[in-house]
């Protein structure tokens, strides 16, 4: 993406060319989300990435008028709560002194300092109000029994008149053109919006143009683009609004003339009066009026493969000939109507302009003073400092405005920044004192010697709870962490599925085609010919209900018999979704399957036979960077993860980011399937990587809104890991069911008294409550990454905060294999995270509002009531309880290691040097850390102090609704332990062959 400031415009190139790198560069702005099936998650301010992350978020708030921080409230809660220390604040005071005004620390006018004044600022609400709100509060002050002192300061401080605070912003008639529209404009002076007239029309046709599937008849000519089935549909059907009667003229004007799209937006512009020099900043406000359809259309243009190949052609030139088409129809009706002007649009500002009278002097000045703001605020910061009337009346007129100057430039969104720097310092010093804790206690307590059970999850944050349970459970289960496409990044297409998906990483490109196929092909054309005679029943019975004739026969009849699954839905959620599932399995029952990639010759462009030594390649890879490249164990369990649940259009939004926002159940499934061949296994030991005979992977999938665990392949395991198998499975159930409770205690209608099995039930009747909108949480604790040995965290409760991914820094002493995985993780970790930072600190225009009245639109995303804009980000009820601090990326290397990475990767070293990730270094060796900050490491030295330590993970959250601080859990003494449990003693341990011995026995 482009960072400069404006598209290249040549001398000699075309105005359309012009007109093409112009759009380029100004749809940057436009919200980058693709439809909703296949959500992933990016950072909302992708435009601004090139930026230090404090300047593009000031950047962005000028640019959408939209909020960057949490509100000054929220930050002075925490002060109280705990969640920020005077230490914090006075740190991040101290930053910000360094930052902006180091000589200038010392100066002062009286009694007041430049220190002193912001640190007064920062704790107090100092805000200016109008005159009639002034008069009102001294009033109030009044029956209060104002105090003779504080009347005396507010008579000191109003006492020298004082110079306004001069204009910051041009007229609204001098903005057209700069960063307003006519459409401004005329709202501010008519009150008529232009915007607001074509908008219901365009967004219904826009929908139908786009629509993938809701609608029941394709609307006509969409192969021919946009604006020629715009033209098509309104000759047919021309609109009834007023405002449109010269449409038909126009769509003649253009026909004569043969305007492509390209043209029609350039003569526009021209009709508009728009210079060449304004025409970036003009259209970029025409595309923010609705950026979640220019925002998608932009996104399905350039990333057709989101789509179905019969998909009908988005172009944003379409869009905009469309829409201003429609705006300069609406533009000359108001300006008639409202101004009585019938004159060019070209020459409406100046109209606008001419028409304007100065604004009448006020009636009578304020007693005392040009300006009552200042000095209000004055008096405000006086009293908040302690300083009396006295010492306000020896300072002179310059003393004061020097005062005033200080405060009003710690604005609050100075504030606001020096707030969250704070509240960030906390949360980076809370995790590196629990980590540095972690790590002084014995290697032996923290590190797994026999392995009985490994477990390979995706780095997702849901996944850190899992995993610690699985360990609680038992001192010989290990588990890792990876990207959840496990290394493989496949074209995949599923039994059922009608077209093949990216399971791959955004930016990442598929390089191999993986089909699942039936087992016996036989089950498999039994199995398509009942789901193609179920379809068509089911299109012949939605098709009857919208006619006539059938449609008096269907719908009472279908009505009634829908009756029964409704209130069964509504009033027994769970079982009513089991017995659905079952019926299910027994009408259209699912056969064994496997997993077939095609040959030479059969495959798509860019796509590669997946060989002995290709799979080879990536399943070494993959081991090498989590680690696991000896004393393997003998069950090996790869667990992909992914969402389902009822009534959810968001519900992508749940799935794995790694798998392009889909089930990362394939790829586990593929991976686990090339680890266990044999010819894998062969190169493999070449690698120095050797698997042993008696160790089988098994790829499985972990549903995040129910906490279901399913298994794949388990009937191609060998005999001898039956009860392997069955003692897994064992530990899985109870693992979840564990992590099931944990989770429970962030849903608010989940009762504190459950039990494990009882709440495993609960959050399976989530995921089918037809009225639930928060069926998970989501990502909704995400704060931290961990890049390093499960040492280092193993045994530490983190409150499923953490991205977890493995890697083994003694295995990579140049640090290539650190590389490759915060290149690959680095992006999808701040992508989620910052996503959920900026939906949260502005849902209104960062997010999507609450979910309650959203309706699903074309299959692409959601818009509020019936018309509307797209709406883009993630709703309420997934951020409610979140807590916005930027990803704190943890890296068990050196220093000089990350800083090679960052040289060397240009999206590593954007994220990492403009702080939209904080990164702190910990050395393998010493464990010392180091701290990313101002451009360059400096040491940082958590608190010191011990840590709290509990039996298990329940001893330390039970009861606890908000977000708990780290602890430290004693190592597991027993296979299974359950809640009700006590410990039991441990048993000497088993090898990894004794073990499979064992339990085939």
């Amino acid at each position: 993406m482009s960072h400069d400031h404006g598209p290249e415009r040549h001398a000699e190139a075309t105005p359309e060319a012009r007109l093409r790198a112009l759009l380029d560069h100004a749809a940057h702005l436009l919200p980058a989300q693709g439809p909703i099936g296949v959500f992933i998650h990016h950072n909302t301010l992708h435009a601004f990435q090139h930026l230090p992350f404090h300047e593009a978020v000031a950047a962005a708030s000028a640019t959408f008028g939209a909020e960057g921080y949490l509100a000054e409230a929220e930050y002075r809660a925490f002060l109280g709560t705990g969640r920020i220390t005077e230490e914090d604040l006075a740190a991040a005071l101290d930053d910000h002194h360094r930052r902006e005004s180091p000589e200038r620390l010392a100066e002062s006018r009286g009694p007041f300092t430049r220190a002193s004044i912001e640190r007064v600022a920062l704790r107090h609400s100092l805000r200016t109000v109008s005159e009639a709100a002034l008069v009102w509060r001294m009033a109030e002050q009044g029956k209060r029994g104002f105090s003779d002192e504080a009347r005396a300061l507010w008579d000191a401080c109003r006492a020298l008149p004082l110079p306004p605070a001069p204009p910051t912003e041009l007229s609204l008639v001098d903005r057209v053109g700069l960063d307003r529209t006519h459409r401004d404009l005329l709202l501010a002076v008519t009150g008529e919006d232009a915007a607001e007239m074509i908008g219901s029309f365009l967004v219904r046709l826009l929908s139908a143009y786009l629509d993938e599937g809701v609608a029941h008849w394709a609307m006509p000519d969409r192969d021919k683009g946009l604006f020629q089935a715009f033209a098509a549909m309104t000759r047919e059907a021309p609109p009834a609004a007023a405002f449109l009667r010269e449409l038909p003229a126009e769509f003649g004007r253009i026909a004569r003339a043969k305007l492509t799209p390209a043209s029609i937006v350039l003569s526009a512009l021209e009709t508009l009066g728009v210079s060449e020099a304004h025409r970036e900043a003009y259209l970029t406000q025409i595309l923010l009026e609705m950026p979640g359809w220019a925002g998608m259309i932009h996104r399905l243009e350039h990333t057709p493969g989101d789509r179905a190949p019969t998909a009908p052609p988005a172009s944003l030139t379409e869009y905009l000939a469309v829409r201003l088409t429609l705006w300069q129809l609406a533009l000359r009706d108001i300006a008639r109507q409202r101004l009585g002007y019938e004159g060019p649009l070209a020459g409406l500002v100046d109209h606008v302009r001419r028409s304007q009278r100065p604004s009448s002097p006020p009636a009578q000045a304020m007693d005392r003073s040009a300006d009552h703001e200042r000095p209000y605020l004055l008096f405000q910061l006086a009293q908040a400092a302690g300083v009396e009337a006295a010492q306000v009346k020896l300072l002179s007129e310059s003393d004061r405005l020097w005062v005033l100057g200080v405060l009003e430039a710690f604005d609050e969104t100075t504030r606001r920044r020096v707030w969250h720097e704070a509240y960030e310092r906390h949360h980076r010093h809370e995790v590196m004192h629990a980590l540095a804790v972690n790590l002084r206690r014995p290697v032996a307590a923290r590190r797994v010697a026999e392995p009985a059970l490994q477990v390979i999850c995706c780095m997702d944050d849901r996944s850190c709870g899992l995993r610690r349970h699985l360990e609680e459970l038992s001192p010989r289960n290990e588990t890792f962490g990876i990207a959840g496409f496990f290394g493989v990044p496949i074209r995949y297409r599923g039994l059922d599925d009608p077209g093949f998906a990216a399971l791959c990483p955004l930016g990442a490109e598929p390089a191999y085609e993986v089909v699942e196929r039936p087992v016996e092909e036989a089950h498999g054309t039994q199995r398509r010919g009942r789901r193609r005679r179920w379809a068509r029943l089911l299109h012949a019975l939605r098709h009857g209900t919208n006619t006539m004739t059938r449609g008096m026969l269907l719908t009472p009849t279908l009505g009634v018999f829908s009756l029964f699954p409704l209130v069964g839905r509504v009033l027994m959620p769970r079982t009513a979704g089991k017995l659905r599932a079952a019926v299910g399995r027994r009408l259209l029952p699912l056969p064994a399957t496997h997993l077939h990639s095609p040959g030479e010759g059969d495959l798509g462009a860019g796509l590669r036979v997946l060989t002995a030594a290709e799979k080879a390649g990536r399943v070494g890879a993959a081991l090498e960077n989590m680690g696991l490249v000896k004393s393997f164990a003998p069950l090996v369990v790869v667990l992909g993860h992914g969402s389902r649940s009822t009534n959810n259009p968001h519900q992508s939004a749940y799935d794995c980011g790694a798998c392009g926002g889909r089930l990362g159940e394939p790829n586990a499934r593929l991976f686990a399937e090339m680890a266990n061949d044999p010819e894998t296994r062969a190169l493999l030991r070449q690698r120095g990587i050797d698997i042993p005979e008696t160790t089988w992977f098994v790829g499985g999938l972990h549903n995040t809104t129910t906490d279901g665990i399913t298994l794949s392949d388990t009937h191609r395991a060998p005999p001898s890991h039956a009860k392997v198998l069955a003692a897994a499975r064992a530990t899985l159930d109870e693992a979840r069911k564990l992590h099931a409770h944990e989770r429970c205690r962030r849903f608010a209608s989940a009762p504190k008294s459950l039990t494990p099995e009882a709440a495993l039930a609960h959050v399976e009747t989530r995921a089918e409550d037809l009225s639930q909108a928060r069926p998970e949480l989501g990502h909704v604790t995400n704060a931290v990454c961990v890049i390093g040995r499960r040492e280092m965290t193993r045994g530490l409760f983190l409150d499923r905060r953490a991205f977890l991914i493995s890697y083994d820094p003694t295995l990579d002493v140049e640090g290539r294999i650190l590389e490759r995985i915060v290149a690959a993780a680095g992006p999808v970790g701040a992508g989620i995270n910052l996503e959920y930072y900026f939906s949260r600190v502005d849902n209104a225009h960062y997010g999507c509002g609450t979910k309650l009245p959203h309706n699903l639109v074309s299959l692409l995303g959601v818009m509020e009531g019936g018309a509307g804009d797209l709406r883009t980000g993630l709703p309420k009820q997934m951020i409610e309880i979140h807590e916005p601090v930027r990803l704190l990326l943890v890296l068990e290397t050196t220093p000089e290691v990350a800083v090679g990475i960052c040289e060397r990767q240009p999206v590593v070293r954007e994220l990492v040097v403009n702080g939209w990730v904080q990164v702190v270094c910990v050395d393998p060796d010493t464990g010392r850390m180091m701290h990313f900050k101002d451009g360059g490491f400096t040491s940082l030295v958590p608190p010191g102090g011990p840590l709290p330590e509990v039996a298990r993970s329940v001893d330390w959250y039970a009861g606890k609704s908000d977000f708990v601080a780290p602890a430290l859990i004693r190592a597991a003494s027993a296979e299974i332990v359950r809640l009700d449990d006590p410990p039991r003693p441990p048993r000497p341990p088993r090898t990894a062959q004794e073990e499979v011995a064992h339990v085939a026995a």
